[in-house]
């Protein structure tokens, strides 16, 4: 009887211990969620119903645009800044974006109606 209720009480402590466990890393992966949700690149899915209407981008959203610089798709302008298409977006100095600011987005498009630039204005 003795030996039972031991096993007993070690079942309830493990199985205490891993309930523990899973909750601290569903907190933990909870957390991890909401600080990346923001700087996801594909966060910003708008339908555009009016030609006037103007996006606004969080700071982090700024930066994984400038991604696009990289692959070649077009120029974009930050506060007036040029960042050319093409260019190593690791060799760039990203220090005026910040990335706590919400700026204005403005599409810039040809004649083919392709996307040839991307202005962002911090909001003041």
């Amino acid at each position: 009887m003795l030996e039972l209720a031991a096993g007993v009480a070690i079942f309830l402590a493990a199985s205490l211990y891993a309930f523990h466990i899973q909750t601290a890393i569903d907190g933990g992966l909870t957390a991890a969620g909401r600080m990346t949700q923001d700087q996801h690149a594909g966060i910003n899915t708008v339908e555009m119903t009016k030609e006037n209407m103007k996006l606004s981008y969080r700071g982090s959203e700024v930066l994984f645009t400038l991604r696009e610089v990289q692959a070649g798709g077009f120029h974009i302008f930050v506060d007036g800044r040029e960042f050319r298409s093409g260019s190593n977006p690791e060799e760039l100095d990203l220090s005026i974006i910040d990335t706590n600011a919400r700026y204005k987005t403005e599409y810039i498009r040809g004649t083919d109606g392709e996307v040839e630039s991307i202005q962002f204005v911090k909001e003041r």
